[in-house]
């Protein structure tokens, strides 16, 4: 099974209200040597697997300049066997990247860009905190296809301050008409210690939030766009490849100040702050923080909470294969009640969870747990 390999950049231009990702602004003075840091621990993992996803995350990726992206790929590609069709996505904020940079980026070999649009409405990007205007996400995706990207991403938001059904709609229709391959599509959720967390917002109401979604994902179907995990949509084969391997229990690794990585039975996540990632990796060259030992139960509990994420669920023979025995001798409670109650079908030799409840899942899934 091929390694998927996560690269945390924690650089931001400014910080959005409702972003609680280990990210800060005001810390350019530190990118080089962070850059340095992080290219050091690429180098010192020992497990040099195959590779077939790779994905720079944040933070604003593109915040960085791309010559220092680029050194940081191809330290990666001098130590790993990367795989031929290997999938190499960056993220991307519409108003930290000119075209220049991104045909740069592109000949460096990323081939999917997913660019953090949230919205089409100028009024909600300056109340959610974001540094462009639709106008920039325009040119930023008509300059990415200049370059050379015929694997975009979008990313979008609902549930918003003063957000209407209507608005939303307008959205999907506004980003839908540029083509991008794959829309992710995420409900607000007001996360402890960000600024919205002490602001007094008003937000759609729980019924409002259900008919964002169901509208939102009607509209996109329509489009041509597959429900294919809670939150995500995409052309048919333009899955992202990466995320999947984190709701298909995959293998995967992740460098960088505060990134997890799951191999085998092994989680372990790095050292959070910047400054203290920067100066563990100089004196030992790991900044691994805290290691868990998955039991058994513990990997067939992700296997089924994550995978029933997915619009095609879990596959019995694959657990089975996996784990050594059946999924009803282990979940056998779990699944009678779900399948009683229609939140959960068995179809095709696979366990799902039908389209209708997959928005309101979380009750499902944490039979699970």
């Amino acid at each position: 099974m091929s390694l998927g390999i996560y690269i945390h950049m924690p650089f931001c231009k400014s910080k959005c209200n409702y972003c609680d990702f280990n990210s800060c602004a005001g810390i350019e003075n530190l990118m080089e040597s962070y850059c340095t840091s992080l290219m050091y621990e690429i180098k010192n993992f020992t497990q040099k697997d195959t590779v077939d996803t790779i994905y720079f995350g944040g933070g604003t990726p593109t915040y960085l300049p791309p010559s220092l992206l680029i050194d940081i790929l191809d330290t990666v590609k001098n130590n790993f066997n990367l795989t031929y069709d290997c999938e190499i996505t960056i993220e991307c904020n519409p108003a930290t990247i000119d075209r220049n940079g991104l045909i740069l980026l592109k000949k460096a070999d990323f081939n999917r860009l997913s660019i953090g649009l949230q919205s089409c409405n100028d009024r909600i990007l300056k109340v959610l905190g974001r540094i462009h205007s639709y106008k920039d996400f325009e040119n930023c995706f008509n300059d990415a296809r200049s370059a050379g990207f015929e694997n975009i991403s979008l990313d979008l938001m609902y549930g918003l301050p003063d957000q209407t059904t209507e608005q939303w709609l307008d959205t999907l229709q506004k980003a839908t008409a540029f083509g991008p391959e794959h829309i992710s599509c995420y409900a607000l959720k007001v996360e402890e210690g960000t600024p919205f967390e002490k602001m007094n917002l008003n937000l759609p109401d729980d019924d409002t939030f259900r008919e964002m979604y169901d509208n939102g994902t009607s509209y996109l179907k329509e489009q041509g766009y597959n429900l294919y995990e809670i939150s995500n949509y995409s052309k048919d084969g333009y899955e992202s490849r990466h995320n999947s391997k984190y709701w298909k229990c995959e293998n995967f690794v992740g460098f960088g100040a505060g990134a997890y990585s799951c191999i085998n039975n092994l989680r372990y996540s790095n050292i959070y702050k910047v400054e203290n990632y920067i100066d563990e990796i100089n004196k030992t060259g790991s900044a691994i923080n805290e290691k868990t030992p998955l039991s058994d139960k513990d990997m067939m509990s992700e296997f089924c909470f994550l995978g029933l994420r997915m619009a095609n669920g879990i596959s019995i023979n694959e657990f089975k294969l996996r784990f050594n025995c059946e999924i009803t001798d282990i979940f056998g409670d779990e699944l009678t009640k779900n399948i009683k109650r229609k939140t959960i079908v068995q179809k095709n030799g696979r366990y799902i969870i039908p389209p209708e409840w997959l928005f309101v899942s979380n009750e499902i899934l944490s039979d699970f747990v």
